[in-house]
């Protein structure tokens, strides 16, 4: 049966597993969106002291998991959001050979019930610009493209990511 839940100390082996299985299939497909310093092991230990990671599980087996809370980069500070109170997702993984088979849906749509119930009236993220198939999967379940913004921390070329927010309706 698949679940999904907070994430435990007992968990950051299996999610660093799973970061670096998605860091090097990005790699592959020349999408360098992540790095050694973001996201990595000790900021999942640290999410997972806050209580801000949920995993993906089916039975023992993780398939994916989701960092939920409310930082915002600085560099959302110019875009135009619709809610007032939102939950931000950051780090939304699915192992590669899982990926298609619904699971990042499970995982996206337990986030947004997640922020309904705790009183957010939107969810926001942004995505690399060059991660097509991450963007199309975002705006294919209703998240608006707000604007976009430029990490000069990332490498040449992979610097614009798209602000993407999905308003709930009171």
């Amino acid at each position: 049966m698949t679940t999904i839940s907070l994430a435990t100390p007992s968990d950051v082996n299996a999610i660093e597993q799973l970061y670096l299985a998605c860091k090097d299939d990005l790699l592959h497909r020349q999408i360098f969106q992540w790095d050694d310093t973001y996201p990595n092991r000790a900021y999942f230990e640290d999410c997972i002291k806050e209580g801000s990671v949920y995993v993906m599980k089916d039975g023992e087996q993780l398939l994916g998991i989701v960092v939920l809370d409310e930082w915002q980069s600085s560099e959302w500070n110019e875009i135009e959001w619709q809610g007032d109170k939102p939950l931000v997702i950051h780090s939304l993984m699915v192992h590669p050979s899982q990926q298609g088979k619904g699971i990042g849906n499970l995982v996206l749509h337990a986030s947004e019930r997640l922020a309904k119930l705790q009183g957010y009236n939107s969810i926001r993220l942004d995505s690399f610009s060059g991660n097509e198939t991450a963007c199309n999967f975002y705006q294919r379940h209703g998240y608006v493209e707000r604007g976009s913004v430029h990490f000069d921390s990332k490498p040449k070329g992979h610097e614009r990511y798209i602000c993407f927010e999905k308003a709930f309706e009171n």
